[in-house]
């Protein structure tokens, strides 16, 4: 027979008790059959004595009925032990076989419940992948909804800057100014100058515009969220003029002072290690004195200006990248240089050429295409989309400091500032012009000129010389060219470049 709780075969080598229960079973059966037969024994011995014949029992000493009595005793005792051991068995066997009725049902009743979870799990498994694409819908429908009011909210906002931008530049008087086929850009009432222009400006007239653009594209960097690579600092208490960092050092440094101050001569600051930390040394864009005058004077100042304005057209066609404005070729020094026509692209003039389009941007943020707005040539619009606005620092989204934004920022391929600058300052030097005169000044009038004296310029040929004559004059009062042959000419004939001579009165 199989066993009632695992149900497998009985087999009297392999699994001759196949559990407890099996066992148990085992021994109550051979304790109930050793007990039946001791029963039997006893009745068959009450049978024998009964069957004796009485002679024997005659004939039998007084001793043998108390012996007989005795084992009749004995005999008893070990019945009624048999019949205790008897029913003992018998109670364990029915409370076993009433454990195991218990455990039948509780089997039973488990495998119901087995059942009814494999049906409950078999019916809402039929529905599931039902149910998990509604879900997955209703969660793509949701994330679409949000994808699209994100894309609404980060066009307002491209929308906001832009006009900010251009609002703030109207208001510092950025404007373009057309005298034929020529344009120039003012801003604040100054004109913004080409770079390649600075040997015939005045320093004040330098400074003045470069201080005006550094503060609009500081004030645009700020509207557009977008942080420029040449950091720019701006006029603020105890620092009177901007100045302007080396890409390298941006963004990098403590604590800066003005450019010529005390604080700035001061020792380099030691540290806790024992070594001394050099302090980043901003780029001035401003200068005190005329460009030619800085070159021959102090060159190291020179050339620190010229990289700060080289840094700061850099920054302007930088931002011109950022926003997908074009300005010719990123390659071109020249177009990096025209600081003003960029300027004005990028804070006005491209928001003019595509202010009749309405601005549409893609659902994900793929970099803006970087062509040309607006063909001049033809006078055409070839790129109606305005970027102007959307991709900034300050948001996530269209953000310039992650993977698709950098990638984009890898793409502009703008001329390095430090080249920029080499070839600025060999343009400048190229086309400095040469000091025609030697200017004398104080004391130097007052050595012994008892005659009035021809001082020679330093022209471009011809040696120096002096001569001696009385002009009859108050002051300095002609300049007049002398040829390779030692002859005077005419004073309508001197020109730029050439060798003359100024009478001083004698004194």
């Amino acid at each position: 027979m199989n066993c009632g709780i695992c149900h497998r075969p009985h087999h009297a080598k392999k699994l001759p008790f196949l559990c407890a229960v099996d066992a148990r079973n085992r021994l109550y059966e051979s304790r109930v059959e050793h007990a039946q037969a001791l029963i039997k024994n006893e009745e068959a011995e009450r049978r024998v004595e009964a069957a004796l014949p009485s002679q024997e029992r005659g004939g039998v000493s007084r001793d043998q009925p108390r012996q007989s009595n005795a084992q009749v005793d004995r005999l008893r005792d070990e019945e009624a032990a048999a019949r205790d051991r008897t029913s003992q068995i018998i109670a364990q066997a029915d409370r076993l076989k009433s454990e195991v009725d218990a455990a039948r049902r509780e089997i039973a009743e488990k495998r119901d419940a087995i059942a009814r979870k494999k049906s409950d799990l078999a019916s809402l498994s039929a529905g599931t992948s039902t149910r998990r694409n509604r879900q997955l819908e209703e969660v793509e429908r949701s994330t679409q909804r949000l994808r699209y009011k994100w894309n609404r909210s980060a066009d307002t906002m491209a929308a906001t800057r832009a006009f900010l931008c251009e609002g703030s530049a109207r208001l510092y008087g950025l404007r373009q100014v057309k005298k034929g086929s020529v344009k120039r850009y003012e801003i604040g009432g100054v004109e913004i100058f080409d770079l390649h222009a600075m040997n015939s400006l005045s320093p004040e007239a330098i400074s003045t515009s470069l201080a005006h653009i550094a503060h609009i594209l500081v004030l645009a960097a700020h509207y557009l969220g977008i942080r420029l690579p040449a950091e720019i600092t701006p006029p603020h208490p105890d620092y009177p003029r901007p100045t302007i960092f080396p890409l390298a050092t941006s963004y990098k440094h403590g604590e800066v002072s003005f450019p010529g101050s005390l604080a700035s001569q001061m020792p380099p600051v030691t540290g806790d290690d024992g070594e001394q930390r050099r302090v980043s040394r901003p780029r001035p864009l401003f200068i005190d004195k005329p460009l030619p005058t800085l070159a021959k004077e102090d060159p190291s100042a020179y050339s620190f200006f010229l990289e700060g304005a080289s840094l700061l057209a850099h920054d302007i066609a930088w931002a011109c990248c950022s926003q997908g404005v074009s300005f010719g070729d990123k390659d071109s020094h020249e177009d990096v240089c025209n600081m003003g026509q960029n300027l004005w692209r990028l804070l006005i003039g491209d928001q003019l050429h595509r202010r009749s389009v309405e601005p549409t941007f893609p659902s994900s943020p793929t970099p803006p295409p970087i062509g040309s707005p607006r063909d001049e040539d033809r006078g055409e619009i070839t790129n109606p989309k305005s970027t102007i606005g959307r991709w900034s620092h300050g948001t996530l989204h269209s953000f310039l400091g992650g993977a698709e934004g950098t990638e984009f920022v890898r793409s502009f391929k703008i001329v390095p500032p430090l080249k920029l600058a080499d070839r600025l300052k060999k343009r400048l030097s190229s086309e400095a012009p040469m000091l025609e005169w030697e200017k004398i000044e104080g004391d130097e009038l007052e050595d012994n000129f008892d005659d009035g004296v021809l001082v020679r310029g330093h022209g471009s040929g011809g040696s120096a010389a002096a001569g001696r004559g009385d002009l009859g004059v108050a002051s300095i009062l002609t300049v007049r060219a002398v040829g390779s042959n030692g002859g005077a000419s005419d004073s309508a004939n001197t020109a730029k470049g050439t060798s003359g001579w100024t009478r001083l009165k004698n004194r």
